[in-house]
């Protein structure tokens, strides 16, 4: 059995984020090199001060679009993060896995207590990277659990565990 104790923190929310946006800013960096490059074809081959205008307007909005989209996004998880009561530290998790499944039990003092049992199939897909595993459920929801958190066993042995029971190319690991 290999088994994690963790708490349910802004720091899972950080680092789900922070995942999930390596992938963003390339498509944002690819956006904005795209308007810097139309800008720049309207500033060469401008045939009126108003091409110039243009061209310039789409340089500066292509040098700002990646620092805004960040900033927006990083608004939006303060926001998320105050009004989610169950991500202030005391909600304690358990995570354990098995050859034959996953449990996760969650508590938050007196208030709330869950228990999910399953197989692996519940698991739409599941990343490893050298510091967290990011278990979704679907392509939305996460668990995130922190590797450094094991109390049993060990992360290769879950690795392993995964890699037999998960669908291929349903589990994978990440260097970064």
């Amino acid at each position: 059995m290999i088994e994690f104790k963790t708490q349910l923190d802004l720091n899972s929310q950080k680092v789900l984020n922070k995942f999930a946006i390596k992938k963003l800013v390339i498509v944002f960096g690819i956006f904005s090199l795209i308007l810097i490059g139309i800008g720049a074809a309207g500033i060469i081959f401008a045939e009126d001060s108003a091409d110039s205008s243009m061209g310039i307007f789409l340089i500066i909005l292509g040098i700002i679009v990646t620092p805004l989209l960040l900033i927006i996004n990083a608004l939006g998880q303060k926001s998320v993060a105050k009004t989610s009561p169950y991500l202030n530290g005391d909600t304690k998790e358990i995570y354990r896995f098995t050859q034959d499944g996953f449990e996760h039990l969650q508590k938050k003092g007196e208030v709330f207590f869950s228990h999910t049992k399953s197989d692996y199939t519940y698991f739409y897909k599941i990343y490893s990277t050298p510091t967290h595993y990011l278990m979704y459920i679907t392509d939305r929801r996460c668990h995130v659990i922190d590797k450094t958190h094991i109390t049993q066993g060990a992360c290769e042995q879950l690795d392993e565990i995964l890699t037999r029971k998960m669908t291929v190319g349903k589990f994978k690991k990440t260097k970064r």
